[in-house]
């Protein structure tokens, strides 16, 4: 472990506005958390979504579309696109979001980051593109991350078609989406592919295997120190990486932490959770990308737990939405002064 005085545990004291939340999630979570039937698991994940504050539900359209992958199989796509574009005419290309869900790599699908994607495309004026890559236990890495390549390889190829911009993109995600889009910025960088991509949207992410955090590096205690949290602890994160990575090897492109280096990549907006085991991690990257000279916002959310926005009350939840709003206008703003 590095030396000197840990900087990060502070952020795991749970915060005052959230405690009272604690005993409730906890139930919450405990009657959702069947890892024995994954089926169960899932359906559990999708009925316990609950409506949040804020989010828009108008000033967009919604459609479908299946895409063809490298090995024959067909992915679903759902588009969001604005239904009213005032600085803009209607005929101008309009940027993308491309959006891989969270999940753990297990759970999740579309409706996982409706609330980023419908806020996105109504605020931000920008067509969104969800991926509903194949989940694991079923298909494990490299699926996930081949279907969301091959995905947004496609979708790039038909920037006219689909009315975006191809030199106006950004790749977001949460949690295990976060995973997937930081690594396809690796993949696509290292195939000399990056292109348009103008920025990376990175909540709560996971960013490494806890067996291969570089310690020697970066200060990483949240697994230890975030063992017993809310919602999604030590012991659940670990088994969502072994329905992903049952090798458990030090893999880059399924720990975009341990990669070799991460000069060149887009410019992004990281946002953690205090009492999140994948705290440090999340930090840790923002360091990397910085150290390589690439700008990055870092919003941290003290004293709440990954996943935080299932209580919809907080005021950090709607801070953590408006976070995202505030930097996707200001990189579009920017890229076009």
């Amino acid at each position: 472990m590095i030396s000197g005085e840990p900087r990060y545990t502070s952020l795991g004291i749970v915060h005052r506005d959230f405690a009272p939340f604690v005993p409730s999630l906890n139930e919450a979570f405990e009657r959702i958390w069947t890892p024995q039937d994954i089926a169960q698991l899932r359906n559990n994940f999708k009925s316990s979504r609950l409506p949040i504050p804020g989010i828009p539900t108008e000033g967009f359209a919604i459609s479908h579309r299946m895409v063809p992958v490298s090995d024959g199989t067909d992915i679903e796509i759902r588009i969001y696109r604005p239904t009213s574009v005032h600085d803009q005419s209607t005929s101008s290309a309009l940027p993308l979001l491309f959006v891989a869900h969270g999940g753990g790599w297990v759970v999740g699908d579309h409706d996982s980051e409706g609330p980023l994607c419908r806020l996105v495309c109504a605020r931000n004026k920008v067509i969104v593109i969800s991926v509903d890559f194949r989940r694991a236990p079923e298909h494990p890495f490299p699926t996930p991350l081949n279907d969301t390549y091959d995905v947004y390889k496609w979708t790039v190829q038909h920037a006219s078609e689909l009315g975006f911009d191809p030199a106006s993109i950004v790749l977001g995600g949460s949690s295990a989406g976060a995973n997937l889009v930081a690594a396809l910025t690796h993949k696509l960088k290292n195939e000399g592919g990056l292109g348009g991509v103008i920025g990376q949207l990175l909540n709560i992410p996971v960013l490494c295997h806890p067996r291969f955090l570089p310690r020697e590096k970066h200060e990483l205690q949240s697994y230890e120190q975030n063992a017993q949290s809310p919602t999604i602890n030590g012991e659940r994160m670990c088994w969502f990486w072994d329905q992903y990575l049952p090798s458990a090897n030090p893999e880059p492109l399924a720990s975009p932490l341990l990669a070799a280096d991460f000069k060149g990549l887009p410019q992004a907006l990281i946002q953690v959770a205090g009492m999140d085991p994948l705290r440090d991690e999340g930090l840790a990257y923002a360091d990397e990308l910085k150290a390589a000279g690439i700008p990055v916002t870092v919003c941290v959310y003290e004293g709440v737990p990954h996943g935080f926005v299932f209580a919809t009350q907080l005021k950090c939840t709607q801070e953590y939405f408006q976070s995202m709003v505030n930097w996707m206008g200001h990189i579009l703003k920017t890229k076009n002064a």
